[in-house]
């Protein structure tokens, strides 16, 4: 894999790509399996991001909100972006590598993992998730009894359905190794010694507000916002302007999209709710 991301540079463009897709469906989740309001909640956002999630969570005013991520480009723009002389959530920001998650055992009431998993393997082959399995399993240590972590990722049937993923199947199947599917998922949740209580797809890529732009994959700055495009080579990435350029210029990249366009019936990706049961 020679097209890796730095996520300290891509922090700064982020968020021209990328929302907080479905929050309110995680609040949703969080409170009904709780039991408690956002408000009463310590919740930790886990390899945040620009802290896009948490932001939205700041409006209800948890007890706290913990961001962690190994990028300290990622967390500088999260911190821009939530801090504020408002006492209460108490805020708090920590550069972690998964799977470490560096607070002591049952720390939090709810905690959210949003299109993570994917980056966690070194050498991804599809088959076995060792530090996904290691990640859960933190979780579950920090997470008070009771405790619910929402998941919101990508698996290799969603991207099935992904137009541009079709430009080239044989290099979508690399980029799929990194994706646990939704039944690999659900038996690591159970391993970790989760009780899993909700799983959904979502049928519109609103994590991905420009999915609809056409020529985005001629566009680096589109294509940085996915990672998906982080397992082509540069070679690869030339071929692929080559061949989107062509279809462009001949009028058949509408057509091509047309046809490839599944995510209505193969979704964009997945959201679990698990519980650390009460012993």
């Amino acid at each position: 894999m020679s097209h890796l991301l730095d996520y300290n540079e891509v922090s700064k463009s982020y968020d021209s790509g990328r929302t907080a897709s479905d929050a309110h469906l995680l609040k949703s989740m969080m409170e009904n399996f709780t039991g408690k309001n956002v408000q009463d909640m310590d919740i930790i956002d886990i390899a945040c991001g620009t802290g896009n999630y948490a932001d939205y969570f700041k409006q209800f005013k948890p007890q706290s909100l913990t961001l962690i991520d190994a990028s300290e480009g990622m967390l500088d723009e999260a911190k821009a972006k939530l801090m504020s002389p408002l006492k209460k959530p108490r805020l708090s920001f920590k550069k972690a590598i998964l799977p470490e998650i560096p607070y002591e055992d049952n720390s939090f009431d709810v905690g959210m993992i949003n299109m993570v998993l994917h980056h966690l393997e070194d050498h991804p082959d599809g088959k076995s998730f060792p530090t996904v399995i290691k990640t859960l399993k933190e979780v579950y240590r920090v997470l008070k009894p009771g405790g619910v972590l929402t998941i919101l990722t990508e698996t290799p049937e969603n991207l099935d359905g992904n137009w541009f993923a079709n430009l080239y199947p044989q290099i979508t199947k690399r980029y799929q190794e990194k994706l646990p599917t939704h039944k690999q998922l659900k038996e690591m949740l159970a391993e970790s010694g989760f009780s899993l209580k909700s799983a959904l797809k979502t049928l519109w890529p609103s994590y991905l507000p420009d999915y609809e732009h056409l020529e985005g994959p001629l566009e680096e700055s589109w294509r940085n916002v996915n990672s998906y495009w982080t397992v082509y080579t540069e070679a690869e990435i030339q071929e692929m302007i080559k061949n989107v350029t062509q279809m462009k210029n001949n009028g058949s990249l509408q057509g091509f999209y047309k046809m490839h366009d599944n995510i209505h019936t193969l979704g964009t990706y997945e959201i679990f709710a698990a519980k650390k049961e009460l012993k």
